[in-house]
């Protein structure tokens, strides 16, 4: 019973979160359902570490702030990002907040 009423409410906030996205926006588009941005939110849940629950928050500052400065400052920059994301992933397998297992 506690599963179903956490899947109702967070349909429900994304419910609400979409609308107001329409709203403000004005229209939704095809593309913003597009493959990429679902590969970029997955790639922020697991960057951020699956054992907490601030991990996705903590993967998604860390991502945006990485393709925000990469962008800038190298030509090369979706190279650059994969290589800092994979170095991250090996360095620490459990996410940059996730707890390490002994």
């Amino acid at each position: 019973a506690l599963r179903v009423a956490g899947f109702a409410v967070a349909g429900a906030g994304a419910g609400l979160a979409g609308g107001g996205f329409a709203h403000v926006k004005g229209a939704v588009f095809p593309t913003y359902g597009a493959i990429a941005r679902s590969v970029d939110a997955l790639v922020m849940v697991l960057l951020g570490g699956l054992d907490s629950a601030i991990g996705p928050v903590v993967g998604a500052l860390a991502y945006t702030g990485l393709f925000e400065a990469l962008l800038r400052l190298v030509p090369l920059w979706r190279f650059a990002l994969g290589l800092l994301i994979i170095a991250m992933v090996l360095a620490l397998p459990g996410g940059l907040a996730g707890r390490r297992r002994a």
